[in-house]
């Protein structure tokens, strides 16, 4: 290189390092990590139409980090939610984008049932994603961080005991001894990968906690597709149980068909327990009277009797829109951006979407008596079994059944899974 080239050059890199230092406005040096700057770490999320205020909730936790200095003298850039419609085709397009346009770090949150083909791409890529793990595309993977594990594999051979114990404590605090035990119930789910694992593993979780299930089929259209007529899923669920209604339906699916089933059984005459996993929701609890939520962590409901809890809502309500409510989804976001905030801190000052991967491999992911614990690299293959009931009453919601963790089993065997 001749001489006046290479002054060229330092004189070059002497100036970037002098405008990063000095503090001028954009300056930002670039490492060789892609999303890593000297002073920013860009990120953004994936969600679907049924949650895509977990964009909030993560937003929520990623500003309260830079209020707090940032980790490691960088701030995070959040370009915001991508709502795939729950269309697999567009879900991995948006993850393209994601990687290939935005040049994020990481991909946060990951909430949506349609994204295992984005999150095989994340993989091949080497991005890590931090999320709800409720599409096959958690399981097994390396870059997949579930703040409550990876719950649906691909070919479930285990299950999470958590659904069926907490409806047994349910039973046995409404004033039957038996609880669960001798119960009939009826898993139902949506038409598609995710809600074909949840079937077993949730009839595996109803028959733990003693129950025979005499129908469990996947057979509503997920959407984007609409149901018009919910009368042949009541049918089938009035009449499972030798001809009678089941005592409890497990409704494992999307928000749209949670509502349209609940209302149609109700309408035809159900009286069990009717319970789902989705419609914790303040928009909604008039429609939801009655019936219970099973959400997989703590509610603001419980943060009279749980400091953490509390701590959590007392954030998200400093930092959420004035018009946004605590959801389920919303705590979905908040969780997979604290605990990649949490990941970011371990991975040091030398940030790689490798440190990160490697960071994050070997945590806990845990808020005490609020979510997990979710340790990895158990959790790249095992659901964090826990969570709690809450039950709405028309106005409102209440704590039906605390945080609770149980234990992972054998959908073949039943039995309890040891784990690290």
């Amino acid at each position: 290189m001749k001489r006046t080239k290479m002054v060229a050059v330092v004189a070059a890199a002497a100036m970037v390092g002098a405008l990063a230092s000095s503090g001028v406005a954009g300056a930002r040096v670039r490492t060789d990590a892609r999303g890593v700057t000297s002073d920013t770490i860009t990120v953004g999320g994936l969600t679907d139409s049924q949650q895509p205020e977990a964009a909030a909730g993560a937003k929520a936790a990623l500003d309260a980090a830079n209020d707090s200095g940032g980790v490691n003298g960088r701030k995070f850039d959040y370009l915001g939610g991508n709502d795939d419609k729950g269309d697999v085709s567009q879900s991995l397009a948006l993850g393209k984008k994601l990687v290939q346009q935005d040049g994020v770090l990481a991909v946060v949150p990951v909430v949506t049932p349609a994204g295992a083909s984005a999150a095989q791409f994340f993989e091949q890529q080497k991005v890590p994603f931090f999320g709800w793990g409720i599409n096959t595309g958690f399981y097994d993977n390396q870059y997949g961080f579930g703040f409550t594990g990876a719950l649906f594999p691909p070919a479930p051979t285990d299950a999470g005991a958590t659904w069926g114990a907490l409806i047994d404590q349910l039973l046995k605090a409404n004033g039957d001894p038996k609880g669960a035990k001798g119960k009939s119930a009826a898993v139902i789910t949506d038409d598609n990968d995710s809600g074909k694992a949840g079937a077993v593993v949730i009839g595996a979780s109803a028959k733990y906690a003693g129950m025979k299930v005499p129908y469990q089929k996947s057979s509503v259209p997920a959407p984007p597709a609409t149901v018009g007529d919910y009368s042949p899923y009541v049918n089938d669920i009035m009449t499972a149980n030798n001809g009678k209604p089941v005592d409890v339906a497990f409704l494992v699916l999307a928000f749209a068909n949670v509502l349209g089933l609940s209302k149609a059984l109700l309408a035809a005459g159900f009286t069990g327990v009717l319970t789902n996993a989705v419609a914790y929701d303040s928009r909604v609890v008039g429609a939801t009277k009655g019936q219970t939520v099973f959400p997989q962590f703590s509610v603001p409901e419980s943060a009279p009797d749980n400091a953490n809890m509390q701590k959590v809502v007392d954030t998200l309500e400093k930092y959420l829109p004035s018009d946004q409510a605590i959801t389920q989804g919303v705590l979905a976001g908040y969780f997979s951006a604290d605990f990649f905030v949490k990941a970011v801190k371990r991975a040091g000052k030398n940030l790689t979407p490798q440190s990160l991967q490697k960071a994050a491999a070997k945590m806990t992911y845990q808020i005490k008596d609020v979510v997990g614990p979710t340790p990895y690299p158990d959790g790249f293959k095992y659901g964090t079994p826990c969570g709690s009931l809450v039950q709405s009453d028309g106005t409102a919601y209440s704590v039906a059944v605390k945080y609770a963790c149980f234990t992972n089993i054998s959908v073949k065997t039943l039995k309890p899974i040891p784990q690290k």
